[in-house]
């Protein structure tokens, strides 16, 4: 889930969000991070392709698994996105067995078996034929090798202590302006759902699922202050057609800190949304 308002456009058109926001996002989740890394069973000497890689945040976790010998090949159509990565990759002790590549994913200059595993995180919202991505990565995958792809699913949107009814209010209301106003580019904000069955269809073999339940309590850090406002603040702004100004002003008081209904600061907060993993076979 995007904040419109930290949006910028790619050359391709595109939408991403800003660096600023990428780096909270990181770091709100960094320590689930590391765990879903840890499930996709990399070993010393893999060849790895993070496959809409933006500003390399997840690229330097995947190398952490295949060195000494492996090798990771970050690539992402956004030359603002790729220029920030390449240049903190100055600073990576693992820049050694790291790569950056601006290229469109669509149709990546990769040979074909070149890969032990392509991983595409939080890029399938953004993708309108599936099955062509699908099989792009299948292309440049060894025989045997593995596609994993990872995504969010916005159906799970959880904040305490708020209202249970206007927090479905506001979900439905995302929902439904998604459905019949829908983004332009597309963005689809209940990709996590579809990935097994999408892993299924294309013809991927043993095809496993995971999915997190990603959970933030108080204290919350300052990135995962900005994180978790940004995301509500999105939800309003997309159902704001579907809202009475009374929801709008309530949820919105929720996350201003110069409010006094502000609950990120409470020591019963609890934040959740999930996220899901699915690994496939060539």
């Amino acid at each position: 889930m995007l904040e419109t308002n930290q949006y910028f456009k790619g050359e391709t058109g595109l939408e991403l969000t800003n660096i600023e926001w990428l780096l909270d996002h990181h770091k709100t989740k960094l320590q689930e991070r590391r765990k879903t890394v840890d499930e996709l069973n990399l070993k010393p000497g893999d060849v790895v392709l993070d496959l809409g890689c933006g500003p390399g945040l997840w690229t330097h976790l995947l190398a952490e698994k295949v060195k000494p010998n492996g090798r990771v090949v970050g690539l992402d159509f956004s030359p603002d996105l790729i220029d920030y990565a390449a240049e903190n990759l100055e600073k990576d002790p693992l820049s050694n067995i790291i790569e950056f590549r601006k290229d469109d994913f669509h149709d990546a200059s990769f040979d074909n078996d070149t890969f032990d595993l392509v991983f595409f995180s939080n890029c399938f919202a953004y993708v309108t034929d599936y099955f062509k991505i699908i099989e792009e990565m299948k292309s440049v995958t060894k025989n045997g090798g593995r596609i994993a792809g990872k995504d969010f699913d916005g159906g799970l949107f959880i904040v305490h202590p708020i209202e249970p009814q206007l927090s479905l209010k506001i979900l439905t209301a995302t929902a439904q302006a998604l459905k019949e106003k829908p983004l332009e580019p597309p963005f689809d904000n209940f990709t996590g759902r579809k990935l097994h069955g999408l892993f299924l269809q294309a013809g991927l073999k043993d095809v496993s699922t995971k999915s997190y339940a990603i959970q933030k309590l108080s204290p919350l850090i300052p990135e995962a202050k900005r994180y978790i406002a940004g995301n509500a603040e999105w939800q309003a702004k997309i159902g704001t057609p579907y809202l009475s100004e009374e929801d709008l002003k309530q949820w919105r008081t929720h996350f201003d800190p110069n409010s006094d209904n502000y609950i990120l600061d409470l020591e019963e907060f609890y934040f959740c949304m999930l996220e899901v993993l699915t690994i496939g076979t060539t």
